[in-house]
């Protein structure tokens, strides 16, 4: 990779955000653990009394019941007091787990009860995802609203669930809720002749008005509190107030917001005076836990052997002198204190020449549909992003869709695969204008947002779960490889929403909830009703890209276009790489005629590829020094990089450092 796609351009910025090292992503500069200094006092959602669907063939979860007075979980099957066992903390998270399991089933069966969104909510926030629990809230608000409006889409589905949740809870089948929400003892019981009574429909629209409203605001702006997303936060929690005059909750919840935010300005300098801040300024982008689910099924083993097979059967069509290899790399560490520890080694995978190659020669190319152009002008072409001709002649070659008219490809080969992979669900669906257009500031976050949507085009297209995509499917997403049963802690022994596990993943309920619920209607998708849409996915998904994509920028330096090569990602990263790349269409890898010039390096290594040779190339401009370089990569390595140049210059720092110390004491 030269120095033209280094980070220190758009090109490379958007390439440094791999936190696998086997891939690379596309913003590292605000990707860092959160700094603002803010002091969250928000753990587990309270308020949250919220029962399960109603569903008389489903399964009856776990009472995972909180009280929405003191914001204290209340969790049947995890031991009281602190958790200081491995085995009493695992036997709490897996009756969690059991519960949420429970829960999602429910959710496939009963996708309009308002009441088990509510508690598959509270159950996310009980096992440290406070991301996941922002997710179903907002569709219990949804639900809520659909509720409310007789034209609404889903009004009579909605209406059907929650009569359902009503009837099972007065005939204590279930209980909906205990505490906060109760049903009168003397409210009408129902004729099984008639159906459904007026009084049990009127049940209905009060719990949505006064009950499930109030819990899903609160369990929103908790989550987003949790997530670092005041701005949206303050929204949700003004409009929870509004609806809710009474809500003692959500009056509280608004004045932490505002003291969390004095604290976010204050700890850069700036007085805080609300009525002169612009809201756009408020925070709204955070970090949340970036990990292989326990439920998810999806994730094949990338190193097996069958995985392998696949793979070097993709390889060959691209790169047919190089070949995947399963491989050890060290495992990164995010702690920058203290000498440098020997590395621990994790299995994963790289790519590796099978003869000897010459410099400059090119040994990949790859095209790939995974691909998005962050402006709405572009003239691109839709499936590559390869630049089509601007002059009237040139344009002759240009290919547009047959229906919509208005989608150009460069070429018919690109107008089938488009036609086949992506672009039916999309064809006329008015989806383009989502996330596009983006502001300076947050237009990387939405190029992965619109490289999302591109996954969810070809998902609905191809009738195939997102995870189960080509593209994605054997990409790491760097997840961390902690036990969950080891390191996670119990809503009751301590505060952190996280439960002890680290966020490194970003989040922001624009792009991460919003923008995609959003385009999936654009498509019609029933966002209730699909669950393989769910907030999960998306994570997961982001947590792939995010370690993969690569962009070109613009003439004004804002990145343009970006996309994923899934077979390219698998080369890991070296601050002395032995490989350049250039995307333009296509995904180029070149083998370089000059290795990088440093001082540690034994016996200079000749340019050119070896037989057996690991192809490596770079995420950040390899001319910075150890620390910067390791600060801007960080985001797409998920730790600091422990190639062997930075380990030989950390070293040689750490030496100098305690040298001059030395000479500052006198000794």
């Amino acid at each position: 990779m030269s120095a033209q796609n280094s980070l220190q351009s758009v090109n490379d910025t958007l390439n440094g955000l791999t936190i696998s090292p086997t891939t690379r992503g596309l913003h590292a500069v605000e990707d860092s653990s959160r700094d603002d200094g803010v002091t969250s006092s928000v753990g587990a959602t309270s308020g949250s009394n919220v029962g399960a669907d109603g569903s008389n063939n489903a399964k009856a979860p776990v009472n995972l019941l909180q009280e929405a007075d003191s914001g204290l979980s209340k969790t049947d099957g995890i031991p009281d007091g602190p958790v200081v066992s491995i085995k009493s903390r695992k036997d709490g998270l897996e009756a969690l787990l059991s519960n949420l399991e429970t829960l999602r089933e429910n959710s496939a069966e009963k996708p309009y009860s308002i009441s088990n969104h509510l508690a598959l909510a509270e159950a996310y926030a009980n096992l440290g995802y406070p991301d996941l629990c922002a997710g179903e809230a907002y569709k219990a608000l949804l639900l809520v609203d659909e509720l409310s409006d007789e034209s609404g889409e889903y009004h009579e589905l909605v209406v059907e669930a929650a009569e359902a949740d009503i009837r099972q809870a007065k005939d204590g089948a279930r209980p909906l809720a205990e505490q906060s929400l109760q049903i009168e003892a003397n409210a009408p019981v129902v004729n099984e002749d008639d159906g459904v009574t007026d009084a049990l429909a009127q049940d209905a629209m009060a719990f949505a008005e006064k009950q499930w409203s109030g819990t899903a605001y609160i369990q929103l702006t908790e989550s987003l509190m949790a997530c670092g997303c005041l701005k949206s936060a303050l929204e949700y929690c003004k409009r929870g107030c509004q609806a809710h005059t009474e809500n003692s909750i959500l009056r509280r919840l608004d004045q932490e917001i505002r003291h969390q935010l004095q604290q976010y300005f204050e700890n850069r300098g700036i007085t805080w005076e609300e009525k002169d801040m612009n809201i756009e300024d408020y925070p709204d982008r955070g970090l949340v836990r970036r990990e292989l689910y326990p439920w998810n099924d999806h994730e094949p083993d990338r190193c097996s052997e069958n995985s392998l097979r696949l793979l070097n059967e993709q390889m060959v069509e691209v790169a047919p002198k190089l070949e995947v290899r399963a491989t050890s790399l060290p495992l990164l560490t995010t702690s920058p204190e203290g000498p440098p520890e020997v590395p621990k080694t994790v299995t994963q995978l790289g790519v590796f020449a099978k003869e000897d190659i010459s410099p400059g020669e090119t040994i990949l190319d790859e095209r790939s549909l995974l691909t998005a152009s962050a402006r709405s002008d572009s003239p691109l072409c839709d499936a590559c992003s390869a630049a089509l001709p601007i002059t009237a002649l040139a344009a002759e070659g240009v290919i547009y869709c047959e229906d919509c008219d208005d989608t150009p490809f460069c070429s018919q080969t690109c107008h089938d695969l488009a036609v086949s992979a992506y672009h039916p669900a999309i064809c006329g669906a008015d989806a383009d204008a989502i996330a596009k257009d983006a502001p300076a500031a947050g237009a990387a976050d939405a190029l992965y947002s619109l490289l999302l949507c591109r996954a969810l085009a070809m998902a609905e297209t191809q009738d195939i779960h997102p995870l189960d995509l080509p593209e994605v499917k054997f990409i790491w997403g760097d997840y961390h490889s902690l036990t969950l049963s080891e390191v996670w802690t119990s809503p009751h022994s301590s505060p952190d929403p996280f439960r002890g596990i680290p966020q490194t993943l970003p989040f922001s309920f624009t792009h991460n909830i919003l923008h995609p619920l959003h385009f999936l209607e654009k498509m019609n998708v029933n966002i209730f009703e699909s669950t393989k849409y769910d907030t999960w996915v998306l994570n997961t998904l982001y947590a792939k890209f995010r370690g993969t994509a690569s962009a070109r920028q613009s003439a004004d330096g804002r990145p343009a276009v970006g996309a994923v090569h899934p077979l390219w990602c698998l080369a890991n990263h070296s601050c002395d790489p032995n490989v350049s790349w250039v995307w333009e269409g296509s995904m180029k890898f070149t083998v370089r005629e000059q290795r990088v010039l440093w001082k540690g390096r034994e016996i200079r290594e000749r340019p050119g590829l070896r037989k057996g040779e690991e192809v490596v190339g770079h995420y950040c401009d390899i001319d910075l020094d150890v620390g910067e370089r390791r600060e801007w990569a960080a985001g797409a390595l998920g730790g600091d990089c422990m190639c062997e140049r930075c380990v030989w210059e950390e070293r040689v720092e750490m030496e100098e450092k305690e040298k001059k110390e030395v000479r500052k004491t006198g000794g």
